[in-house]
């Protein structure tokens, strides 16, 4: 009997590659309301205000409104830590909603996660370099997730 191991892992690969790239979903998003949550006040008001109105922007673009109330909120999570000269900062781009919760046989309104990517970045030019790890990179991918559960 041969060792069919090698087959039935490229078959499961294959299966598997049909399928979203994340556990998360993001179908039937219309609007969010977005914010951003710089923990070490690495941004000047004025660099917060540009990626704010950018990300908006975006989003409009892409037909989703930007809404402050009654809708899942986007947010920018910055913190950082000055080693030798230099600022490592971590970017988390996330979207947290209100669900019900199934739970047996009783239901639970929570708040639940429903997308998240991050990047950790070294630079000494942190506003520059923050905004466009934002909107290059971490707003590319959360599109690109849209953009696949909503077969658009």
């Amino acid at each position: 009997m041969k060792n069919r191991s090698p087959i039935i892992t490229v078959l499961l690969l294959c299966h598997l590659s049909l399928f979203a790239t994340t556990p998360y979903d993001l179908e039937g998003i219309k609007a969010l309301n977005v914010l951003v949550l710089d923990q070490n006040d690495i941004l000047s008001s004025q660099e917060e205000q540009k990626l704010l109105q950018t990300l908006k922007e975006r989003l409009e673009a892409e037909g989703i409104s930007s809404q402050k109330d009654g809708v899942g909120a986007m947010f920018v999570k910055l913190s950082a830590v000055k080693i030798k000269g230099v600022n490592v900062v971590h970017i988390t781009l996330a979207v947290g909603e209100e669900a019900v919760v199934r739970r047996g046989s009783s239901s639970v309104e929570t708040f639940v996660l429903s997308y998240s990517y991050e990047d950790m970045i070294e630079t000494k030019r942190v506003e520059a370099d923050v905004y466009d790890t934002v909107i290059d990179y971490l707003f590319d991918e959360f599109m690109e997730q849209y953009e696949e559960d909503n077969d658009v």
